[in-house]
């Protein structure tokens, strides 16, 4: 019998068991419905914040309102500045490097279903995650593999959909238009019976490109989704979305320099155009007064249109589809003990095309988890959690076009463990220390496979992570360090492969298991927070360093671009009568950059000091005109210059301050949107 189905099957008799148990213990609620206070996701189960060791960030509704943000990328940027990499505007591949992780470090799940991209370089481009339906996010820093395996190596981020709402009819309807051609709409009606309730939501957006092109941006969101309440022991959910985005992308090629970048580097008619579809079912239950089960089932499927590498080419598909199981059981037989111990079964399918263009290769992987958490709290001030998890994976890779492959498997072991301690006045100290591990992305695996490359070995860390907080009415303070030791790590070394004959017989390049990669953090944040008014502030310093490389190339090797040293913001807002006052300021300081040759002289520059700083300025006004209308203007990016082809064609803005995240790419332009949100 394959791994899915015992992951089924047990997962279904547990929760079966509930239609059986008796009508006793609180009855099981949506996880959207959770409070700012509680995280979801950092522990098997629901826990306050103030009592866990994982350093988890809560957006709630109000949150994501006051951002504003439509996907994934433009939420992590106002969160988490300086730690995003954005190429270009909006829409543009996104990059989240969580705690100077990785982006295939990070799991991302949309109602417990992953949808990171197995035929892509950047485990989820945060760009192509749309937010429509979703009413609450949470994101974890730090490696979270002995909870939920690969890819977690650097954290997690959560996202969960609305859950129920008021008895009768309901809903949201917003418009908005502004400059930089920015129009959009959406229209979320509900519906909610008591003990059950249906919702859908529907997303349109449209705005100029960064730079000129032909092509505007577009984004059109669908979700769907609904609960109902059995008995008093069982909540059913499902929930459905499926997102287009289209983005204009005509910059070919960006590369170090100083000649004029010839005509030939800039395309109007090019675009990446993506179909991501997300199915989740669950099912929680009571099963006695002191055991739960819950079961999850779903799958994701990311179709992905690229351009070509050449003005002109024809666009090239990728596509990546998941297939998910997941089952869990909860006891807690006294106040002080918990013991949850859960199953999970993934499948994934990448369909990838060969460099030169002329043959699909196909690569699937399979895992197959169990994992044990157990947390005991003593005397109310100590909390201990411990988690140890066992998983197997096998990956099936081409060698060639034919149809031949290889398969290789795995098993491995990844164990977490932590404390939380509550002082008087406010005070706690926690802390958490264990080692991850994650496979080699599948499309590694199908690209060495394919060009001579060796077999990837797992990837494998060691982690430390440690914070001290106070909270004291409306003030609130918090520092957190962490440290992580990668003992393997997979890199791209351009130097080997194979002669591409379309690339004109460059080699191909090909990825390596890279050895002692170091990333260390500290963050100070705190301010206050009142009804009325609030002002907090963080300031982040942090290290990638490739302890393997050469002396002098430790910071700026392939395994550790594009963490920046430094970062700072301060948020601040400020409510009068009916009309509250937001702001966002971040600051993200130099970082280390790809070199690459001058398309004219052809000189080679290495991996270089990207020596700017990128200042972010976000500015929001929110008028109550009256119960159910708000009023809204929005200012964004407001510190960046205006983006255009000949700018970038000239170089002039390749070293400015505010210019770009990355280097070559513009940042998205200065725009300004009125918006009017009504609430039925």
């Amino acid at each position: 019998m394959g791994q899915t189905r015992i992951a089924l099957l047990l997962a279904l008799g547990a929760t079966l068991m509930g239609a059986n148990a008796a009508n006793e213990g609180e009855a099981p609620k949506t996880k959207a419905e959770a409070s700012a206070t509680v995280t979801v996701t950092a522990e098997a189960s629901p826990v306050e914040l103030v009592k866990t060791p994982n350093p988890v960030t809560v957006v709630t509704t109000e949150k994501l309102e006051t951002i504003g943000a439509s996907n994934l990328s433009d939420l992590l940027q106002a969160v988490f500045p300086g730690q995003v990499s954005r190429t270009g505007g909006i829409g543009s591949t996104s990059s989240f490097m969580l705690g100077g992780a990785r982006p295939q470090d990070v799991a991302v799940m949309v109602d417990g279903i992953r949808v990171n991209d197995a035929s892509g370089l950047v485990g989820a481009n945060a760009s192509l995650v749309n937010l429509v339906g979703i009413d609450r996010a949470e994101i974890q820093q730090g490696p979270c593999s002995a909870r939920f395996g690969s890819s977690a190596m650097g954290g997690t981020v959560a996202l969960y959909s609305a859950g129920s709402t008021k008895d009768g009819f309901s809903g949201d309807f917003r418009l908005k238009g502004g400059t930089q051609g920015i129009v959009g709409t959406t229209f979320a009606p509900a519906y909610s019976w008591g003990s059950g309730w249906v919702r859908t939501s529907v997303d349109l957006q449209q705005q100029d490109s960064n730079l000129e092109s032909q092509l505007d941006y577009r984004s059109t969101g669908i979700f769907l989704g609904g609960g109902q309440q059995i008995d008093n022991w069982g909540l059913a959910t499902l929930s459905y979305r499926n997102a287009y985005t289209g983005t204009p992308v005509p910059i070919v090629y960006a590369s170090i320099g100083t000649s004029r970048y010839p005509d030939s580097y800039y395309d109007e008619t090019r675009e990446t155009r993506s179909r991501d579809q997300v199915l989740s079912a669950s099912l929680q239950a009571v099963i006695l007064p002191t055991l739960k089960g819950s079961v999850t089932l779903g799958g994701h499927e990311l179709n992905r249109w690229e351009p070509g590498m050449y003005t002109g080419a024809a666009p090239v598909p990728f596509l990546s589809r998941n297939k998910q199981a997941t089952g869990n059981l909860t006891w807690d037989p006294t106040r002080i003990f918990s013991l949850n111990v859960s199953m999970e079964a993934l499948d994934s399918l990448a369909k990838a095309p060969d460099l030169d263009g002329t043959a699909t290769l196909v690569g699937k992987d399979k895992h197959f988890a169990t994992t044990t958490d157990v947390q005991v709290e003593i005397a109310s001030i100590l909390r201990l959690v411990g988690s140890v998890r066992w998983e197997h994976d096998t990956q099936n890779v081409p060698i060639d076009s034919d149809g031949n492959s290889i398969e290789r498997a795995s098993s491995q072991y990844t164990g977490k463990g932590g404390f939380n301690l509550l002082l008087p006045a406010g005070f706690r100290i926690y802390g958490s220390a264990g080692w991850g591990f994650s496979n080699p992305q599948l499309y590694h695996s199908i690209f060495n496979a394919r060009y001579g490359g060796e077999a990837l070995e797992n990837e494998k860390s060691k982690f430390v992570q440690a914070g001290a907080s106070y909270e004291q009415g409306p003030w609130k303070a918090k520092l957190e360090l962490s440290r992580t030791l990668f003992s393997s790590l997979v890199y791209y070394d351009g130097n080997g492969g194979v002669p591409v004959e379309s690339w004109g017989g460059w080699l191909s390049g090909i990825y390596l298991n890279g050895r002692g990669i170091r990333i260390q953090s500290a963050q100070i944040s705190g301010g206050y927070e009142s009804k009325h008014c609030g002002l907090t502030g963080f300031y982040r310093n942090q290290e990638a360093r490739d302890t393997g490389a050469a002396e002098g190339q430790q910071l700026s090797s392939s395994a550790v671009l594009r963490r920046p040293f430094q970062s700072l913001g301060l948020a601040t807002y400020c409510v009068v009568g009916d009309v509250r006052l937001d702001a966002r300021w971040s600051w993200t300081g130099s970082q280390y950059e790809a070199g690459g040759s001058d398309p004219v002289t052809y000189a080679y520059t290495p991996n270089f000091a990207y020596r700017t700083h990128y200042n972010d300025l976000s500015l929001s006004a929110a008028w109550a005109v009256q119960k159910n209308l708000t009023f809204i203007l929005r200012g964004d990016n407001l510190m960046q210059p205006h983006a255009n082809k000949e700018a970038w064609m000239s170089r002039v803005n390749d070293f400015r301050n505010d210019a770009s995240q990355v280097y070559g790419y513009p940042a998205q332009s200065p725009s300004a949107t009125a918006e009017l949100r009504y609430r039925f």
